[in-house]
């Protein structure tokens, strides 16, 4: 049975196009941007610095401006041309600075798309047109359209001039053993707080940057800006030359948007070399020192053990020998100790720092725990009443010669504690016997 439309009820209907260019008499187009969190990903806290500028600015940012500046045009720049940020940073975008892309708008539009009227040319005999096109279902790859029948009439016209007659050829070029490829970084929780202190020191000028210079300089750890984007050197794979004879190893690079890469080291120069507010980040002197110490870029900074001894008038205290405060903290020993005559931990009395301990990737409430134990029998068990007339009890400090604490502590971070015992006759450590 044949269904007859009445055209002219299909004329008087409004089209889509009448609908989306009308007028928004209920707001519904009206959707405000989502706020940022604390906790966002980086990509959604790097593009709100971007609408952060526009709010102050009344403008986008520019590639004539200061360096911040410029990071921030080269990220935009990066994000308007990367569709996989689209659907992401869209419902952040409260400038319209990320465009519409076709599934945002097959989200916005649902299945209207499947209500509208069909062209007049729809109902047109098409069968002479159809048979010169190539069916889409059979099209999968640029090797298909070139081997149609339809690609074949085309008039490529006069093709001598592809013939090298007067210029000798190029030999053919060592192909890479492998193409550098940008994929997500499963680890990035290892490399996140590294890219939140980069942007805090350029944010406040307490880092230095300089224009790439050396490529033969580049080793793990170091971080550059390529492109508005901050990346950081993981790892430097094998001992490898390039055809020319220069050093070209692979590289693992760590991208501040969540990606890796593994670019050779040449083919990372040149990228850093050919771009204008490409950049690499001095390291600071403290960098020497951590790699003495095998410390390397992805170990996180906990803070700092430290022993301190009291100048307390308090003959009681005095009569004690020996006696050490061993505390944890993560700013430093000085700041920690500046206000000891008002806090109970430091008995309210000036202190004498002894030593201190830098800490990475500790765990202080099972360092605590540990010491505790270890040193139960050596631990102060007094009370004390504060300056506010109330009593307490002293947690941190023992009965302990320095270098036996400092010892325990040390056996403590490594491991190799669990071979030892104190012996509370001497305060000293031994070894257990197996």
């Amino acid at each position: 049975m044949s269904i007859w439309h009445d055209k002219g009820k299909a004329a008087t209907r409004p089209s889509l196009d009448d609908i989306f260019s009308g007028p928004d008499e209920f707001g519904l187009l009206n959707v405000k941007a989502r706020r940022v969190s604390s906790n966002a990903p980086l990509e959604i806290t790097s593009f709100e610095a971007i609408s952060a500028f526009m709010d102050q600015h009344g403008r986008l940012p520019s590639d004539e401006g200061d360096l911040s500046e410029k990071l921030l045009a080269r990220r935009l720049s990066s994000y308007q041309d990367s569709r996989g940020f689209h659907a992401i940073l869209k419902p952040y975008d409260r400038h319209g600075l990320i465009p519409e892309t076709e599934s945002m708008q097959d989200q916005t539009c649902g299945s209207a798309f499947a209500l509208a009227e069909p062209s007049p040319s729809a109902y047109e005999d098409t069968t002479n047109t159809v048979a010169t096109v190539i069916d889409a279902q059979d099209v999968t790859s640029l090797d298909d359209i070139f081997a149609s029948a339809a690609f074949n009439e085309i008039d490529l016209g006069d093709e001598s001039i592809f013939d090298i007659q007067h210029v000798p050829t190029l030999a053919d070029r060592t192909s890479p053993d492998e193409i550098a490829q940008r994929t997500v970084c499963h680890d990035f929780y290892e490399f996140e707080h590294l890219f939140r202190d980069l942007h805090e020191g350029l944010k406040s000028r307490s880092i230095e940057t300089v224009r790439f210079q050396q490529s033969s300089q580049v080793q793990e750890g170091d971080a550059f800006i390529m492109e508005g984007v901050l990346c950081l050197i993981d790892k430097i794979g094998e001992y490898r030359l390039d055809s020319t004879g220069r050093y070209d190893p692979r590289l693992r690079v760590i991208f501040e948007n969540g990606t890796e890469s593994n670019h050779l080291l040449q083919s990372l120069a040149k990228r850093l070399f050919s771009d204008e507010t490409g950049r690499r980040i001095v390291r600071g002197a403290d960098s020497v020192e951590d790699a003495f110490n095998n410390i390397s870029h992805k170990d996180k900074r906990a803070g700092q053990i430290y022993f301190v001894a009291t100048l307390s008038e308090n003959p009681t205290l005095k009569a004690i020998p020996n006696l050490v405060k061993i505390g944890y903290t993560e700013l430093t020993v000085e700041e920690r100790t500046k206000n000891a005559v008002r806090d109970i931990a430091f008995l309210e009395s000036p202190v004498k720092i002894l030593a201190s301990i830098e800490c990475f990737n500790l765990n202080p409430n099972k360092f605590e725990s540990l010491i505790h134990g270890f040193l139960h029998a050596q631990r102060l068990k007094m009370t004390l009443t504060g300056k506010d007339g109330k009593a307490y009890n002293p947690r941190e400090w023992f009965s302990v010669p320095l270098d036996t604490a400092r010892e325990i502590v040390r056996r403590i971070i490594d491991g190799s504690i669990v071979h030892y015992r104190m012996d509370n006759t001497t305060c000293r450590l031994v070894k257990k016997v197996v």
